[in-house]
């Protein structure tokens, strides 16, 4: 009887300690991501000098401020490159965001068809990735450069 008790005991103890390890939240360091995405060659131009107020994201993308808790938003008009990172204030909230993100590019090919035709293959193949609450987009010249680094801190 002791054997079988104490057998049920160490059981509940391993399923109870199993059923933790599925939550596990992603962090990812806007700060450290932001940093290494603006010194890596994958822009044509120094994307440091373009950073933007988080606040001017809002409106080029679209979403309510209270959607985002943390943003980090570089834009260089002449080129098209741009980097938008943001930490959601939720699951659903990052969902929307993402969507916000594929139709900021499609928006921006159409605008710049016209009069920005070199623009086109980075808005083609830029990076948009969205893990937990984090969405990143970036448009860069060399995606492939950026989406190494994405993939670095982006799990």
């Amino acid at each position: 009887m002791k054997k079988t008790i104490a057998c049920l005991l160490a059981l509940c103890l391993i399923l109870t300690l199993t059923a933790c390890g599925g939550g596990k939240k992603t962090e990812v360091d806007l700060d450290a991501l932001a940093s290494e995405l603006t010194a890596s060659t994958a822009f044509t131009m120094d994307m440091g000098q373009y950073a933007m107020q988080g606040e001017l994201a809002a409106p080029t993308y679209g979403y309510e401020a209270a959607d985002v808790t943390n943003v980090k938003f570089y834009y260089n008009n002449g080129t098209a490159e741009e980097i938008f990172l943001a930490q959601a204030s939720g699951e659903d909230a990052a969902a929307s965001l993402e969507q916000l993100c594929k139709d900021r590019v499609a928006n921006q090919q159409t605008v710049l068809a016209s009069y920005n035709p070199d623009a086109i293959p980075r808005l083609q193949s830029a990076v948009i990735v969205r893990s937990g609450v984090y969405v990143v987009l970036v448009v860069a010249n060399d995606s492939a450069a950026a989406k190494t680094v994405v993939d670095k801190y982006v799990k």
